[in-house]
């Protein structure tokens, strides 16, 4: 549920962006080559400053701010995700109370490598990953 509102928001985000930096490209003045026979009253100008620089290097500069806004958004928060998981996992103690990704509550009775025993009741005893630990139980 949280991952579809999270793509959704990304994808709002993006057509967002991508609309200002279309509407911001078609208000940029256009150069048009001067012509042979102009008046002496008539006046060209040419884009200058930062519409000429926008007009060479805009997508390069809406590339930047996307690539910023996919950090932001997906990169940075998994990477939080991931080492949250890591720290629970390197936590773990025998005796703590935990809930599996199933949805088991149990008591760690052993930890292994990669795997830890949980007993979800007297006399049953299930072993499961390391990694199938959603989240301490709490106390």
């Amino acid at each position: 549920m949280k991952l579809s509102k999270r793509i959704i928001s990304i994808l709002i985000i993006s057509i967002l962006v991508i609309s200002i930096g279309f509407s911001a490209v078609a208000c940029l003045p256009i150069a048009t080559p001067e012509k042979e026979g102009t008046t002496e009253g008539a006046q060209t100008t040419e884009p200058g400053g930062f519409a000429n620089m926008f007009a060479s290097y805009g997508t390069w500069i809406w590339l930047a701010i996307l690539v910023v806004a996919f950090y932001f958004l997906l990169i940075r928060p998994q990477r939080t995700r991931s080492k949250k998981a890591q720290e629970l996992m390197s936590s773990l103690q025998r005796g703590d109370e935990v809930v599996t990704i199933g949805g088991i509550h149990g008591r760690i009775k052993d930890i292994r490598e990669d795997a830890i025993i949980i007993t979800i009741a007297s006399g049953v005893d299930v072993k499961v990953n390391k990694s199938a630990v959603s989240r301490k139980a709490s106390q």
